[in-house]
C-alpha cells in the first residue's frame, strides 16, 4: 500500500478523494507506524504551523488572540527541547481545562484546580469564539505528547471540518451554500476535493510529511516555516474580502 505522502490526490477520482479524506487518520497512522513518536508529532506540528499561518491573515480587522501564538511557540519550544516536560505538561494541562470549558460549557475540569482560572485569566482575557475550532484542534497535539500517543484526529479534523467547510465561495468560486440534504451536501464536498485548490492543499500536507521524514533539525525547519501557507497571504486577502 501507498504512504499517505506518495499518493498522487489530484489523479484519484471523486469518490477516491473522498475515500482519501475519510480514511486519513488511519492511513496516516499506517504511514507513520514505523516512524518515531517525535517524528510523528513534528508532522503534524510542520502542518498545523503551515494552516496558522495562514489562518491568521484571515481576518485582519479582528486580531488573533495572543495565546494561539503562544500556544504555537511552546510546541515548537517544547519539540526543540526548549521547555522542561514537567512546564509542558502543566500547560498542556491548563490548555486541556480551558479548551473543554469553552468547546462545551462544562467547568469540572477547571473546578479541580485554581490555577485553571489564573491561566484563563492571564492568556485568554481577549478569547474570541471564532477561533474555537482551531483551538480545539491543535490543542488535541498538547494531548498526544502528554499521553505519549497519536492518531492524527487534529490533522483530519482540520481538513474535513476547516478546510473543506470554509464558508465563502473560496474554491473556484463555488455557489455559496447548496441545499442541505445528505446527497447535495457529499456531492458538494466531491466537487470541493476534486478543486485545484483543495488538490494544492492536500499536496502542501504530504510536502509537510516528506520534509519530517528527511531529518532536517527542528531548529532549521521552525525558521522555515515562519514563510510557509496554506494559503498565499494574497490568497488569504481573497477570503477576507468574501467574509466581510
Amino acid at each position: 500500500m501507498k504512504k499517505i505522502y506518495d499518493i498522487d490526490f489530484a489523479a484519484l477520482s471523486g469518490e477516491e478523494k473522498s475515500k482519501f479524506i475519510l480514511d486519513f487518520q488511519e492511513m496516516a497512522r499506517e504511514s507513520f507506524a514505523d516512524c518515531s513518536f517525535e517524528v510523528t508529532i513534528n508532522a503534524q506540528l510542520l502542518i498545523f504551523t503551515r494552516w496558522w499561518n495562514s489562518y491568521r491573515l484571515m481576518d485582519p480587522e479582528n486580531p488573533t488572540p495572543e495565546i494561539l501564538d503562544t500556544i504555537m511557540e511552546k510546541l515548537w519550544d517544547y519539540q526543540q527541547g526548549k521547555i522542561e516536560q514537567s512546564d509542558f505538561v502543566h500547560f498542556a494541562n491548563c490548555l486541556d481545562a480551558i479548551t473543554i470549558e469553552i468547546a462545551t460549557g462544562d467547568t469540572e475540569k477547571m473546578d479541580e484546580d485554581e490555577v485553571y482560572y489564573d491561566f484563563k485569566a492571564e492568556h485568554f482575557w481577549n478569547w474570541d469564539g471564532s477561533y474555537n475550532s482551531f483551538l480545539i484542534n491543535v490543542s488535541y497535539i498538547f494531548y498526544e505528547i502528554r499521553e505519549h500517543e497519536t492518531d492524527w484526529y487534529c490533522v483530519g479534523e482540520m481538513l474535513d471540518s476547516d478546510i473543506a467547510d470554509l464558508k465563502v465561495p473560496f474554491f473556484e468560486d463555488m455557489d455559496d451554500e447548496p441545499d442541505c440534504t445528505a446527497a447535495v451536501m457529499e456531492r458538494r464536498f466531491r466537487e470541493i476535493y476534486s478543486t485545484p485548490t483543495f488538490c494544492q492543499v492536500i499536496a502542501l500536507l504530504q510536502k509537510d510529511m516528506r520534509t519530517v521524514l528527511e531529518g532536517r533539525p527542528m531548529v532549521e525547519l521552525r525558521k522555515i516555516y515562519q514563510n510557509e501557507y496554506l494559503f498565499s497571504p494574497k490568497e488569504c486577502a481573497r477570503v477576507t474580502e468574501d467574509w466581510l
